[in-house]
Parts: C-alpha cells; structure tokens; sequence
C-alpha cells in the first residue's frame, strides 16, 4: 500500500534509517520518449479482416469477391492474418495479390492459433476510417463494401443481409436474423434497441474509432465476438443502420455442423463456456437503469438460454449446474431462465434486494439458508435506499419471481404500512390462485410491513404455514424505551385486533402499531424464529403474561443470523489493500469514540511502541472524517486507516484481507434488564474464516459465542493484553 511507505517511516526507526540509505543509492534519470507520430492519418474507406487458421482450401472464395467490389479499389484494403499453423493459406493469399495488384491484400501471421488475437491484430493494422469482418469460409456480394460505406458515419454500425448457404448448396435468405435485419430496412435505430445484432461478426461495417476501444477475449472459448461487439454499449450515441437499397449487398454466410451455433449442448459448452461468457459481458462498464444496461442484461439472459436447455435435457445434473452458476463468479445471473421448480413458498419482505439495507441483506441469506425456490413480495424502497444490484446475487438462486409493490416507505407510518400490506396481499392472493397454492409463508421484520401482509394472507388460508422472523424486539427500541409508533383504528387495525381476540389474547395492551403487529406474530404465526434467547425472554417478559409465554416458547426456535455462502465472498473483488509484515485488524461499523473501536484506540495508544508500532487497525466507518480527527488527536496517525463502508459484497471479500476482524455488543442502556442483541456482522465473519475480535457485554448472546479473542466492554487493559497476544501469534506465524 502507497500509504504504507510514510507510516513505516515515522513509526521505525530502523525502518526509516534503512530506507533513507536505500534512496541515497538510487539515482533514476527519466528519459522522455519521443514516440513520433504515433498513428497514420485516416483515409476515409473499408479495413477488411480476415482472421484465417488453416484456410488454404477455402479463402480464395472470399478474396476473389473482394477483389471485384464495386467499390473503388483505392477505398478499401483486405487484411488478412493467417493464425496458427500456416498450411498453403499464405501462398493461396500471395497468388491473389500478384493476380490483382490494384488492390491492397496485405499478409501477416501471427505464430497463436487464435481467431480473436489475429482479429486484434488486424484492428491495429488497419489504414481505413471503417472496419468490417469477414470470415475465412464466407463469401460476399459485389455491393457489398460500397453499400455499406455509403450509409456509413462515424457514429453507426451498417448492418447488411445475411444470407446462408447450407454445406449443400441450399440458400437460405428467409433466416431469422435476415428477417430481422430487412425489418429495419431504410432505418436508423439506437444500437441499444437491437442487442440481436451484437451476438456474431458477420455483416457489420463501424467506425475503426469505436472497434479499437474494445479487444477480442483470448479467454473465451466461445462467445468472443459477442463480448466484443458488447463493448460498443459503453457508447449511447452509437446507433445501427440498415441501407435502403440492399441489391448485391449480401454477406454470405457458409453454415457448417461444426460451427458454434450448432455445437452440441455439452456442459462444457452450454454451461461453463456461457458462464465464462456471461462473466464477461457483466465485467463491461455500463451504467445502471439505462437502456445500454436493458441490452446487456438481454445478451446475458440469451447466454443464460444455452443453460436452461442443456438443464432442461439433463435433469440430474441440476445440483452441478446450479454450484457451476455459483461459483462462477457472476453477481446478477438471470436465475429465471433456469428456475423450472415451481414456487411454494412465498415471502413477506418489506426492504429486500437490491436495496441496500441490513434488513434486506439478512433477508437474502435467510431465504439462502431456507433452501426452497421461493416468491418474493417486497417493496419499492429507492425513495429511503441507494440500489446495490449485487446483494441479488445471494439469493437469486432460490427465488421463482419477485413483486415490487408501488408504496411509500415508511418505518412506523401506520397508513402507507397498511397501504403496502393491502396491495401485497392483492399480489399475494393472485399468485396464490395462479401458482396452485402456497405451502409456506415467511416474513422477516424490524420493517412491520412484513409482518402485516403475512398476517393479512395468513389469516385467510389457515392451512399454509407462517414463519415468522424477528430481527429484534419491536415494542422497545435499542435503548430498552417503548418504541413509537402512532396507531390509527383503520380497517387493518382492526382486522389485526380481532384476529389477536379470536386466539384469546384481546386482553393484551396495543397502544402502538408495534405492540399490534407484534402481538399479532406472536399469537397467529406457526413459527417463531429469534436470533438469540436473550431476545425471546427479554420480548416475552415485557407481557408478564404465562399463556402468551407458553404458546410462544412452544413453537419457537434460536436461529443466529445466517452465514452467507463461501461463494458470495468472492462475488464482488475488492479494490482494497493492506500492508504486509504487521498484524492488520478490521472494524466495519459505527463509530463511536467512547466505546466499540474507541476502546481498541485508546488501548493501541497505550500499548508499548514495539506493539504498537506492529499493528494496523482499518476503520470502515459512517464517520470517516471523525475517525481520522479522533485518531490525529489520539497520535495515531500511522496506526490507523479510516474509510468509508464498503457495499456488502464487497465487505465480504474484503474480510478476508485481515488477520483479525473486530465485532463489538452495542452498549446496554439501564433500561434493558439483558442484551437482547447479536451483531448480525458476526455471522458475516464466521464466513470470512479469519480470526474475530469480540468486545461483549456482560451475558450478551456474542459472549457466548466461539470467538478467538473476547474482552469485556471497556476494559481496555485486558484489550492491550490481547493486542500483544496477537503480534506474538502473527510473528510466530511469520517466523515459522
């Protein structure tokens, strides 16, 4: 890390002595290159490419048309670049130049036998303003290059008719992509609007500007000309034309069995070559919720097809398919083209994916965890959270369809709550009709509208099954103090009051839209999950009241927050680095300068400078200028690097870096009898296999948990011990 350098310095002096004496022996001269004109002037006309391998017996079809274009000879060049093995390919192309030396047929070899890498060659070599690709076994019409060129600009691709020609002569000039193509005859359309036309080389004339900023993927074992020609979505000012007059204009394509589009669907082919593809094209930066992102995600969704009709064929290996989908790397993969179970549960889930929100987070890895392909009805939350499209990736696997229900957001508005729940239950019960009935309901709160729709729908199919999930207590904040939450007598209101009466418990106090919704849980639910006992006890002990306490208990289960799958840490590659040789220690969280990392600061300070001097601690904060003012004031400049938070996914790759990752209990206000609290970014580490840090509270459900190091909530001096117990382990590690 750059940084790394000026902290080294100021906290070892050793260090420091060394590397001023390694600078004194350096003397570096910077020498200015003068590179010269560095590309030619553009001559306005046509660059052909021919990538060729093994071509003797069949390129002198291809270069005999070109040879009799239309088109003057003095606009145009062929480019041809034999790959590979050279059998005869370049004597057939020497005999062609020497036949027709008017026009320009240059040759060049590359020694690697690829299509993509000699196509990237010849996109360096070429002269012209306009670049077109043909292949080595095609064939094109005389009109072809001066068709094209004269509808040509410098912000469009020209696409021509594509004919085909079967291995026995047939020809075929009704295919789809023809017909496609003689639809948009006379046209000029946004390239977005036509991602059909990025999938293969064939037929298109662009501005050599646009074709050099994108590369053919040596990688790819298939698929590269669609991943180039994606590229070109970067750009929204690009735009496709089809010329008017298409008379002799034809590229003529020669179809043969073993051509890619008719390769037989083996998972090397149609699963893991796709993904690989797929991989690919998400890695093209284009920007979210426009119309280039819409045609990337229809090329990734065409990729997806292969896989779904290869699963389609091959039902058995539906578990390998699925781990090959998950460990491939790809964050948004289009899991519908593949889903063919038919959904049976369904979830409540007010704030869920792809908004960024802890609730909605914890929600994807509770469905990850549940393991059954689900329906999901959530709401529209872009009004109160910022999209993180990656989060999708964790559950998508195991969710049949999703319903974004049109409300306004609200954490305790009682009417835009019920106003949500309403139109979830509408969606709820046309699924529930269409669908052939679900089995099992889930909902997740500390947002209530969860609870509400699943209240709603569970109370008129008594027969399908509730589970319902509490994140923490919702009658009391975090401070022990009733939570506030108005509660208006609507129809809602009182639907939930007497469903509450009906099981006897009408007796119960519900002032506030807290104490009904979660009364109306605990009573009518078939499940109960809480993250801790102490949550349960401390939730029931508010009602003091034996039967509600009894039901509850009795169909209750402890379920910690669940960890995320080993391949979500790989999701998303951070950016980040960390320093080598010292012990580097992680925070993720809220900062607080009297308690949680402000413990570790004022234990680092006083920790001996041989210990001190060995450890790094990376704050990722909501405060990452108070963190850096606080550890200037602290003199522990050098020690510490404050950031701001990371998105999830990438905080889970990120955990990895570190040797030590730092969770601490929230402080307990005298109002709470008990900690009824467990960091959910515990479960987060477990995953990340590195050792944990916990700073708990006294008989918090984390101070039961199997930690590395645990250290009572401010008692720093049992934190210094720690911290040098952890330098010896990591020098002893380093030494071995």
């Amino acid at each position: 890390m750059e940084q790394e350098y000026g902290r080294k310095i100021l906290l070892d002096s050793a260090a420091r002595e060394k590397l001023l004496a390694d600078n004194r022996k350096q003397v570096t001269e910077l020498k200015k290159a003068n590179l010269g004109e560095f590309d030619r002037v553009l001559e306005s006309g046509i660059s052909v490419i021919i990538a060729t391998y093994d071509g003797a017996e069949r390129i002198g079809l291809v270069l005999n048309s070109l040879a009799h274009q239309t088109l003057d000879p003095r606009r145009y060049e062929v480019i041809c670049v034999v790959n590979g093995k050279d059998n005869g390919t370049s004597d057939v192309i020497k005999n062609y130049q020497r036949t027709y030396p008017s026009v320009s047929i240059r040759q060049f070899w590359r020694e690697e036998g690829s299509a993509g890498g000699a196509r990237n060659l010849g996109l360096d070599l070429a002269r012209f303003s306009r670049v077109t690709f043909v292949d080595d076994d095609d064939d094109v019409e005389l009109g072809f290059l001066e068709t094209a060129l004269g509808s040509s600009t410098g912000t469009n691709i020209v696409l021509s008719p594509i004919i085909n020609i079967s291995p026995d002569g047939v020809i075929d000039g009704e295919n789809t992509l023809n017909q496609r193509i003689h639809k948009l005859r006379g046209q000029t359309v946004p390239l977005a609007e036509v991602p059909w036309a990025l999938g293969f080389n064939a037929c298109k004339l662009f501005p050599r500007e646009y074709a050099r900023r994108a590369r053919y993927r040596d990688d790819l074992a298939s698929g590269e000309d669609l991943v180039y020609f994606a590229e070109l979505l970067q750009y929204p000012e690009l735009k496709v034309t089809v010329p008017q007059d298409l008379d002799a204009a034809s590229y003529l394509r020669y179809t043969r069995d073993q051509s890619v589009s008719r390769q037989s669907l083996t998972f090397n082919f149609a699963v893991e070559q796709r993904l690989a593809c797929i991989k690919a094209l998400e890695s093209i930066p284009i920007k979210e919720n426009t119309p280039q992102m819409r045609a990337a995600e229809q090329l990734k969704a065409a990729q997806a097809g292969f896989v779904g009709r290869y699963l389609k064929e091959n039902l058995e290996e539906k578990e390998a398919v699925f781990s090959a989908i998950e460990h491939s790397g790809i964050r948004t993969f289009p899991w519908k083209t593949v889903q063919l179970d038919q959904a049976k549960d369904l979830a409540f889930v007010y704030c869920f994916a792809p908004f960024s929100d802890t609730s909605a987070v914890v929600a994807a890895k509770a469905i990850v965890e549940r393991g059954r392909v689900t329906d999901v009805i959530t709401n529209d939350m872009s009004k109160v959270r910022r999209y993180d499209y990656a989060v999708s990736a964790l559950a998508d696997r195991w969710i049949a369809d999703r319903e974004i229900i049109s409300s306004h957001p609200s954490f305790a508005g009682w009417e835009p709550i019920c106003d949500f729940a309403e139109k979830a239950l509408v969606v709820a019960e046309r699924k529930h009709a269409l669908n052939g009935s679900y089995e099992n309901i889930y909902s997740r709160a500390l947002w209530v509208g969860s609870h509400v729709a699943a209240a709603l729908f569970k109370n008129k199919h008594w027969n399908v099954r509730w589970t319902a999930e509490f994140s923490d207590p919702l009658r009391r904040d975090a401070e022990g103090q009733e939570r506030p939450g108005k509660l208006t007598d609507n129809s809602t209101a009182e639907y939930l009051k007497s469903c509450i009466a009906a099981r006897g418990f009408g007796y119960l106090p519900m002032n506030t839209l807290f104490d009904v919704v979660e009364l109306v849980t605990l009573v009518t639910a078939d499940e109960l999950i809480f993250t801790n006992q102490n949550q349960m006890d401390y939730m029931l002990s508010l009602y003091q009241d034996s039967s509600l306490e009894e039901l509850v208990r009795r169909k209750s289960v402890v379920r910690h927050h669940p960890t995320p799958p080993a391949y979500a840490y790989d999701l998303v590659q951070t950016s980040y680095t960390v320093p080598a040789g010292v012990v580097n220690i992680a925070y993720f969280g809220s900062f607080y300068s009297n308690r949680g990392i402000g413990d570790v600061l004022q234990a680092l300070t006083n920790s001996q400078q041989e210990i001190r001097q060995q450890i790094r601690v990376h704050i990722f904060s909501n405060k990452p200028e108070e963190v850096a003012q606080a550890v200037k004031d602290l003199g522990l400049g050098p020690n510490i690097y404050s950031n701001p938070y990371l998105s999830y996914m990438e905080f889970l790759n990120a955990t990895k870096l570190f040797d030590v990752l730092l969770v601490n209990d929230v402080q307990r206000d005298s109002n709470l009898p008990v900690n009824p609290f467990l960091p959910s970014k515990y479960s987060d580490y477990l995953g990340s296999g590195v050792g944990i840090l916990a700073l708990v509270d006294e008989d918090s459900p984390m101070s039961r948990m199997d930690v590395d190091y645990k250290v009572p909530v401010g008692d720093v001096p049992s934190l210094i011990a720690v911290l040098e117990k952890i330098v010896k382990q990591k020098n002893q590690n380093l030494a071995a």
